[in-house]
């Protein structure tokens, strides 16, 4: 049976760290991540303790070597964050999985669509990706009275904004990243995060 959720993993030296775990779909729309296919029940377990805070690793044999396709518990080792580098990490594990969260509504049909929908414009004459003319560009198109083609541009914005707000989040979490890193000491860490709070619920 194939496997239904995935690690992410993060690479460390000698060890991984996961990053997250979610369904293998989202391994396709982020296709750039390392990810190493997981039981079920293993899943859920290290979800379970990614949520409650825990830092998870585990050796780059145990995935790389493997000589099974199925990766049990006990080569995962699960912890509380001691150091303050450990902390960082976990920490930012933590907000990658609100970026898988955010970057799942976005479906394999949504960016099909997309694609699609900016090339069947373009190859009318509406430059749809034309922001500095955009206003003059949408009524164009509505100035057709194809209901087709104004559906289109409909589907456009929708998929549009979706895209912009996952994007200025994406923009946020770098720069919250960042002053993550330069943090010196444990209050300094515990500063940022009071003052990210807010902004990454």
């Amino acid at each position: 049976m194939p496997a239904i959720f995935n690690a992410q993993l993060s690479e460390y030296g000698s060890f991984y760290q996961v990053s997250n775990v979610f369904l293998t779909e989202v391994k396709y729309i982020l296709p750039n991540a390392k990810y190493v296919d997981l039981p079920n029940e293993v899943a859920l377990t290290l979800k379970n303790e990614l949520n409650q805070g825990k830092l998870i690793t585990i050796k780059k044999p145990y995935v790389d070597d493997r000589k099974s396709p199925d990766i049990p518990l006990e080569h995962f080792e699960i912890t509380q964050p001691k150091t303050l580098d450990q902390k960082k990490s976990q920490l930012k594990s933590k907000v990658n999985q609100r970026i898988s969260a955010y970057t799942a509504l976005l479906s394999a049909l949504d960016i099909y669509d997309f694609f699609v929908i900016t090339g069947k414009l373009q190859a009318l004459g509406f430059n749809i990706l034309d922001d500095f003319n955009k206003e003059n560009i949408y009524l164009d198109i509505i100035n057709t009275g194809n209901e087709n083609i104004i559906s289109d541009l409909e589907r456009f914005l929708e998929l549009k904004d979706k895209f912009d707000r996952i994007l200025k989040k994406h923009k946020g979490i770098t720069d919250y990243f960042r002053e993550i890193d330069e943090c010196d000491t444990e209050d300094e860490l515990d500063e940022t995060v009071k003052l990210w709070s807010s902004w990454l619920i």
